[in-house]
């Protein structure tokens, strides 16, 4: 009893101490108690794993080959310690040859996808969406295909329109999140995803740029070009996104009203018209002959088996405008279980700066890629952006899978279910 007293007189006369021993306390408690979740949920997946990994195989069939294409620049540098953490073991766990390339610089993991003469069992992105973006730009720039291999996502940058997952991640949920992306690999769920394929329409010669393809999402207003410059108010913190938004919403620089003639070509089904062309595919590393067999060529007819050569669709080559100006554009592909198609999303121009503040804030703490278009989204299968010209010292961009690419005359088409991707088990 005499001890009791003594303790609540020491608490009472230096009540600061005591306070903060108390968060000290309780904050290493919480970390102890989530590393023991993440290390009993690490065991689980390596044990799957490595029982996928101990099935007989004939001495003559090599390992399986993955490539991890790594940006260890990506979340600011912290990605390569992650994916050591939680996804690596895995990989190895279930016996992969796993092959490591890290990335150096912009583009170098498409100019790697584009000099393979061979592709290995597997692709796997470690990173964002903008080493994502580079890989289906290598892989469509390469062969239009990647039948056979398909492609792996590991969410370690800052940034990844793919996952389902819109609130932030505690570190057991983000754990699970990367463990779930790397046994994916090793279960083997693969699902079709559509792709957006962006092209420069220009006339002259010299502006023509070979396409970028996306799978994620193509934006372009004011609330992007704000939310690009977040990082320009670290010293807040957490706070950077929502003090970005207040101090640039009363600026001329973002791009407040996106003035464009804009024009689409509704959804169709397939036809003669937009069939899709003859894919080349590279030789896989299934077989020790297969680096002595040239490279084929395959059809791309749809798995219906239709034959589009003989459907013909006057609609499919209709166009329709867009008239007015809009505040924002933001252009998804639909989910990857439908027929396919492009969905425009158009914002009307914002009322106030205190309005449009309002909305981010709201969309930063839900969901950055929703739109706040008031009205329902337009299905295209191609859409053309033809921005107005005019003088302007101000720099314009585009948004990419989250990547910045300069404003000018571009057209999207739709590819439907061109990419094979890993995808996690709906929870």
């Amino acid at each position: 009893m005499a001890f009791a007293v003594k303790f609540a007189k020491t608490v009472r006369n230096h009540w600061k101490k005591s306070l903060f021993a108390a968060a000290l306390v309780t904050y290493g408690a919480s970390y102890a108690n989530d590393t023991i979740k993440i290390n009993s949920l690490m065991r689980q997946y390596c044990l799957e794993a490595s029982a996928s990994g101990d099935i007989a195989m004939p001495m003559t069939r090599p390992l399986k080959e993955v490539l991890v294409l790594l940006n260890p620049a990506a979340n600011r540098r912290s990605a390569e310690e992650t994916f050591k953490k939680y996804c690596e073991p895995i990989l190895h766990s279930a016996g992969f040859l796993v092959n490591i390339v890290k990335t150096d610089s912009e583009g170098h993991a498409r100019r790697y996808i584009e000099a393979l003469t061979q592709y290995p069992n597997a692709i796997v992105v470690a990173g964002g969406d903008g080493t994502l973006s580079e890989v289906i730009t290598g892989v469509m720039r390469n062969t239009g295909s990647n039948e056979g291999t398909p492609i792996g996502i590991l969410p370690l940058g800052r940034t990844n329109a793919s996952c389902t997952q819109v609130h932030k991640l505690n570190r057991v949920e983000k754990a699970r999140e990367l463990a779930e992306a790397a046994i994916s690999v090793v279960r083997g769920n693969v699902s079709k995803r559509h792709v957006m394929k962006i092209e420069v329409v220009a006339p002259d010669e010299e502006e023509h740029r070979r396409p970028v393809f996306a799978v994620g999402s193509f934006q372009w207003g004011a609330f992007r070009d704000i939310l690009s410059l977040r990082d320009q108010y670290w010293y807040v913190g957490p706070l950077r996104e929502y003090l970005a938004f207040l101090v640039n919403a009363f600026s001329a620089k973002p791009t407040w009203e996106c003035e464009a003639h804009m024009k689409y070509t509704p959804p169709c089904p397939g036809c003669l018209n937009c069939r899709t062309e003859t894919k080349r595919v590279l030789a896989q590393k299934d077989k020790w002959w297969s680096r002595f067999i040239p490279r084929s060529t395959v059809s791309a007819s749809p798995a219906t088996g239709d034959d589009f050569a003989k459907i013909i669709n006057e609609s499919c080559t209709k166009e329709y405008t867009i008239d007015g100006n809009h505040s924002e554009v933001i252009i998804e592909t639909s989910e990857p279980m439908t027929a396919g198609s492009l969905q425009i999303k158009l914002s009307e121009l914002e009322n106030s700066s205190f309005s449009f503040i309002y909305n981010s804030w709201k969309r930063v703490q839900s969901n950055p890629s929703a739109s706040t278009a008031q009205r329902a989204s337009i299905d295209a299968r191609t859409v053309e952006i033809l921005p107005e010209k005019k003088e302007s010292a101000k720099e314009k961009y585009y948004s990419i899978d989250n990547e910045e690419y300069d404003v000018k005359p571009i057209k999207i088409t739709l590819l439907k279910h061109a990419i094979n991707m890993f995808m996690p088990q709906a929870s």
